[in-house]
């Protein structure tokens, strides 16, 4: 009997450190679903005719930190992952649009098994925002990020005349003969009050092309904060290309459709500071860069890069 007693004793105290441990299992496979589904990701979205769109995730932050998301390289199980997580058909998600609510747009599919747009999702969008190739939008699954007023608006005439003469001054002083400054092109100009102090700044896109002589393209990116009556270039990104700058087989037009030329896509309040970052994006033939800056003091620096690959060109 007392044999008997002790085995029992020995199977029930199996039993629960067996229970204990399981417990204890499930409790941590909880704890990092939850992990996951707390983690704020911003994506960019992308219309070219609404109400169809898709978006892209481009920034994963978790207690203040900027991490990548997946990329169009990673691994098929980490996109998989991913997708289950936020591209479920019917996910709804808040649309931003200058640091405020601008709508809302519903998941229509994930495209995780297209060859050049895994990581996106294609969406159903609800928006006042009016996209097209050069002006896009952000969508978050953050129930805080996005609650300030939209500063976001085309420049005004004056604005545009005044900001001119510092593009046309910074492509000279790159080297660009004035005499081809005549193909300036403006991409993309937009309005922003950055720093809520009740004046835009301006963050813009340009091109400048040379055709004879030897083809080339001379992209710019700028922001230009209000100095007077005039403004003052804050960042400025410049480059050339010729055709033997770019991928074989591409051309040179491309470059005027947005290929390496960085462009707005939009500015939010990332930290809760009152103040927006900007964040940016570079498209490539074989994928897209994002960038965010961040003004600290009297200067914008990249706090935030990522590449994200789609496929070979």
């Amino acid at each position: 009997m007392r044999i008997r007693r002790t085995i029992l004793a020995t199977l029930l105290t199996s039993a629960l450190l067996l229970a204990s441990l399981f417990t204890g299992t499930a409790s941590g496979t909880t704890s990092s679903q939850d992990s996951t589904q707390k983690a704020t990701v911003l994506f960019t979205v992308y219309s070219m005719q609404p109400p169809n769109a898709y978006m892209v995730p481009i920034v994963i932050i978790e207690q203040g930190q900027f991490k990548p998301p997946i990329a169009g390289d990673s691994d098929a199980s980490e996109i998989t992952s991913f997708s289950n997580a936020y591209y479920s058909k019917g996910r709804k998600y808040r649309v931003l649009f200058g640091g405020g609510e601008a709508g809302s747009l519903t998941v229509n599919k994930s495209n995780q098994g297209e060859e050049c747009t895994r990581t996106s999702a294609d969406v159903g969008l609800r928006t006042t925002a009016k996209l097209n190739r050069n002006v896009m939008a952000l969508a978050t699954n953050s129930d805080s990020l996005g609650k300030a007023k939209s500063t976001r608006r085309s420049p005004t005439a004056a604005e545009r005349t005044a900001l001119m003469p510092l593009v046309r001054a910074a492509y000279r002083e790159k080297g660009v003969p004035a005499a081809l400054l005549s193909s300036l092109m403006t991409i993309n100009l937009t309005a922003l009050d950055l720093d809520n102090d009740g004046k835009s700044e301006l963050v813009g896109s340009f091109v400048v092309k040379k055709q004879k002589g030897g083809a080339a393209r001379y992209p710019l990116f700028l922001f230009a904060e209000p100095q007077g009556n005039s403004y003052k270039t804050t960042v400025l990104q410049f480059e050339r290309f010729t055709a033997k700058d770019i991928m074989s087989g591409a051309d040179l037009t491309a470059i005027e459709n947005g290929v390496y030329l960085e462009r707005l896509i939009d500015a939010l309040d990332l930290d809760g500071d009152g103040a927006s970052e900007v964040i940016t994006v570079r498209d490539g033939l074989e994928g897209d860069g994002y960038q965010i800056y961040k003004k600290q003091g009297a200067k914008w620096d990249k706090i935030y890069e990522f590449s994200n690959y789609r496929c070979g060109f």
